[in-house]
């Protein structure tokens, strides 16, 4: 009996493993392509929201009038305090909390709704669009995180001090753009539309190019948006390194039409391990200068964010997961959390 369940479990494991074994399966020179693209997201930190950022998109090809469209959500738990306010304990020695908006920079929740879609009127080109829904709030996961960060013995960036669940963004910088709201707010964001261009590809290498125009449907006054398109240009490409490995690079631009942001650099570099035709495991950086200086030394600094995430297709549907964070030049969130459905329709 054990020796059968070990020779089922072998066999599975093989299944699961081995580049010609499961059904269905596409092969090109060869070799099966269980790649999934890139992780697939927009920036929710302020002030990178307002502004368009590249989504991470796949070099490769797809058919003649395919069709694909998502739902994505984002939850984002952030704070950031200039310094510690003066403390006070009550009788049994307790801190009590209190809240100096001098010392805040940002303390909130957000949560964005995103829909997208896309079309290849040809193989080789794709053209799509993204909106999104975006709100801001108190929040009330504040006693959830510190309890995590004090169990993991961790820093808590001085939210100990602080009410919790509080609403408050004040960036100052040096480019006279105004980043403050000190209420709830839900707005509909930018809309972005973009085209991917596809100009090589073999069994091994894609190379594409893409452009991109934000609609300034946001308004700043609810910081879903800048108030000013932007326009973008990227390169994009897909090096399938050995067998189950990817590897995605992109690099490109965005120039704000404002007058006042910086034109960003926005760069991406991604690892896929393909498990199978279902999965795949992906961690991602994505690296951004920042569109305005500060004061405050870290918002002229620019973004390191860490993905870790992964894809799961089957057929014509796709999900993906991620957490985004940036331990480096902490220029990011404190965490974000990604959750995408998606839906391929072929001729």
């Amino acid at each position: 009996m054990r020796a059968r369940a070990a020779f089922a479990l072998v066999w599975l494991l093989l299944v699961s493993i081995h580049p010609r074994s499961i059904r269905g399966e596409e092969h090109t020179g060869g070799r099966a392509d269980y790649s999934k693209g890139p992780l697939y997201g927009k920036n929710t930190f302020i002030p990178f929201l307002i502004h368009y950022s590249f989504p991470a998109l796949t070099a490769k090809s797809a058919e003649q009038f395919e069709w694909n469209g998502h739902v994505s959500f984002y939850y984002s738990q952030d704070v950031h305090y200039k310094a510690k306010p003066s403390v006070s304990y009550d009788r049994d020695g307790n801190i009590i909390r209190q809240y100096d908006k001098a010392n805040v920079v940002r303390d909130n929740e957000s949560f964005v709704g995103e829909l997208g879609l896309s079309f290849n009127p040809l193989a080789k080109l794709q053209i799509g669009a993204d909106m999104r829904l975006v709100s801001y709030y108190g929040g009330f996961l504040d006693p959830v995180i510190e309890a995590f960060h004090g169990f993991l013995g961790l820093p808590n960036a001085a939210r100990e001090y602080y009410l919790q669940n509080q609403l408050y963004i004040n960036i100052p910088n040096n480019n006279g753009i105004r980043l403050f709201l000190d209420k709830p707010a839900a707005a509909f964001g930018d809309i972005d539309l973009w085209g991917k261009l596809t100009f090589f590809e073999n069994t091994k290498i894609a190379l594409a190019g893409m452009g991109a125009v934000k609609i300034p449907t946001g308004r700043l006054e609810t910081l879903s948006g800048s108030n000013y398109p932007d326009i973008g240009l990227a390169f994009l490409s897909d090096i399938r390194l050995v067998w189950r490995l990817t590897v995605y690079g992109q690099a490109g631009m965005v120039v704000p039409l404002n007058g006042r942001s910086y034109t960003m650099f926005n760069g991406l570099a991604g690892l896929e391990f393909s498990l199978s035709e279902l999965l795949s495991l992906l961690v991602q950086m994505n690296i951004k200068t920042s569109p305005l200086s500060s004061e405050v030394q870290r918002y002229s600094q620019p973004q390191t964010n860490l993905l870790a995430g992964l894809k799961i297709r089957r057929k014509q549907y796709t999900w993906q997961f991620y957490i985004e964070e940036n331990p480096f030049t902490l220029q990011g969130t404190d965490i974000t959390a990604h959750v995408m459905f998606a839906i391929g329709c072929r001729r």
